[in-house]
């Protein structure tokens, strides 16, 4: 059921978060979940999944959960402290939230824009990031920019780096006219590679899972 499998959040029947985890062995007919030693008189025999798949998106599911084992090594990874190993089988698969492209979340934060005026030379353009997705931002400028006007900006994130490309589909004044220029542009990417293409669908579904942490 599962294709690339290595994060999930951990809730009960009714919905509330309980812990974070890794997922080990995914992709065989009894995985294993990576708890904290901290988190184990939460965790419930019967419990609500969702599986950060690298490949499908949010995966929800019911599970039963078996008797815990205490480990060490590899399996650990970056968890740290007692942990404990714990079987995970699948009962029911409740849903598939938006696939690869589809995942938006909203952000806000700043990135400097590069680009080109019309005699060719690069010029940098503050702006700010609003919503993240596999195909495209949604970002704030005080600069005017044409449909289809072409820009790169660094994407960071936790796990890398990256310049990434796009080109203007839309644009909108948000200011009146008395007021300072802001405008509010949709964007679509351009030339990705696998790698940046993997590390957008990352962050968008690590920030996805963090909004359903504080739910």
């Amino acid at each position: 059921m599962l294709k690339e499998c290595e994060k999930a959040c951990i809730y009960t029947l009714d919905g509330v978060f309980l812990a974070e985890v890794k997922v080990v062995d995914s992709d065989k007919d009894s995985m294993g979940l990576i708890v904290e030693e901290k988190d184990m008189d939460k965790v419930n025999t019967e419990t609500v999944i969702v599986f950060y798949d690298g490949v499908q998106g949010l995966v929800t599911c019911k599970c039963r959960l078996s008797a815990r084992m205490k480990i060490n090594g590899d399996e650990s990874g970056e968890v740290g402290g007692a942990i404990y190993k714990v079987p995970c089988q699948i009962d029911e698969l409740v849903g598939v939230e938006q696939r690869r492209n589809d995942l938006k979340v909203r952000v806000s934060f700043p990135v400097m824009l590069e680009t080109s005026d019309a005699d060719g030379k690069v010029t940098k353009i503050p702006a700010r990031v609003k919503d993240v997705s596999a195909g495209g931002v949604g970002f704030e400028s005080k600069q005017k920019l044409a449909e289809e006007q072409l820009f790169s900006f660094l994407f960071e994130t936790d796990t890398g780096c990256t310049r990434l490309k796009g080109y203007v589909l839309w644009a909108e004044k948000l200011s009146k006219e008395e007021e300072p220029p802001r405008y509010r542009y949709g964007s679509r990417f351009l030339d990705m590679t696998s790698y940046q293409e993997s590390m957008v669908r990352k962050f968008a579904f690590q920030e996805q899972l963090k909004r359903r942490k504080i739910q």
